[in-house]
């Protein structure tokens, strides 16, 4: 099974390319995650990725996007972001510094590339039924056609991503008036962050919503506003989700009793751990671990 690794505030610890050549390609299939999600992360990379196969869930903020076969998604720099799926996706996809374009000392890069990373753009969907889409969609299909192949040539690599994104920046220019509103959008992440690396290091106890939001020394209020403009849902519904996941785990990996998986995620009372699990999954434990 494939995971996702990340620092306490969800940071994806892994090196995407090499210090000479910032860009990485992978071929990522859900099926190879576990519950076929590719958790909670962000990373200083700008990202773009596509649906080859199947259909996925994207989740940015309080925004969830279905991307079908052919479909893609830009997600900017250190925008948290997480992937499920209802059945099976197959996601080839780049992950490239901002400075492999174009260094930060350029006029290029300040003229180009800045204005995108350093706005309030979280994400751009790419569909195909739109025209100027469709050519960003052209140049990404046949940039990780080259890329999947050995021996490519990088100076072909850099030349797509660049038609790629001067089509991108050219068509977001009118939507990169809130460069304001960057400064608060970093600050409401970062508590989220901050209240998820909370949550996580305390699930197996009592946990409350006044203890998440007092973790960064907010009101309950603005926790909960914080937690639905970056994730689209509560602290208290994240803290459940994450027991739950945990749960899943266990039924599948191990045959403890359902008594103990229940305390061991931070319920005593079984009986409400099965009703919990059962309006999460739709499944009792029983039925999920049998299955």
């Amino acid at each position: 099974m494939q995971k996702i690794l990340t620092t306490d505030d969800l940071r994806e610890t892994k090196q995407h390319g090499q210090p000479d050549f910032q860009i990485q390609y992978y071929l990522d299939d859900t099926r190879e995650f576990f519950n076929s999600q590719v958790d909670w992360h962000w990373h200083n990379e700008f990202e773009i990725v596509l649906v080859s196969d199947g259909s996925v869930d994207f989740h940015i903020g309080q925004h969830t996007f279905t991307l079908n076969a052919g479909e893609a998604i830009f997600i900017n720099s250190r925008v948290l972001h997480q992937f499920t799926t209802r059945t099976y996706g197959v996601m080839p996809n780049i992950v490239f510094s901002p400075e492999f374009i174009a260094p930060t000392q350029t006029g290029i890069y300040q003229k180009y590339i800045a204005p995108v990373e350093k706005s309030a753009l979280e994400y751009l969907v790419l569909r195909k039924d739109c025209v100027w889409q469709a050519q960003i969609l052209g140049a990404v299909t046949a940039l990780f056609r080259l890329m999947s192949e050995e021996g490519y040539n990088e100076l072909q690599v850099r030349n797509l991503l660049s038609e790629a994104w001067l089509i991108l920046e050219e068509q977001t220019r009118p939507l990169l008036t809130e460069n304001e509103r960057k400064a608060d959008i970093n600050f409401s992440h970062n508590s989220v962050m901050v209240m998820m690396q909370y949550i996580q290091a305390h699930y197996r106890e009592p946990v409350s919503l006044d203890d998440i939001a007092s973790t960064v020394s907010i009101s309950k209020n603005t926790a909960i506003r914080y937690f639905n403009a970056t994730i689209g849902m509560s602290p208290v519904d994240y803290l459940i989700s994450f027991r739950i996941n945990l749960a899943c785990r266990l039924l599948k990996e191990t045959s403890d009793k359902i008594a103990r998986i229940a305390a061991s995620v931070g319920y005593e009372n079984t009986g409400y751990f099965c009703r919990l699990f059962k309006k999460q999954t739709g499944r009792s434990p029983g039925e999920f671990r049998r299955l």
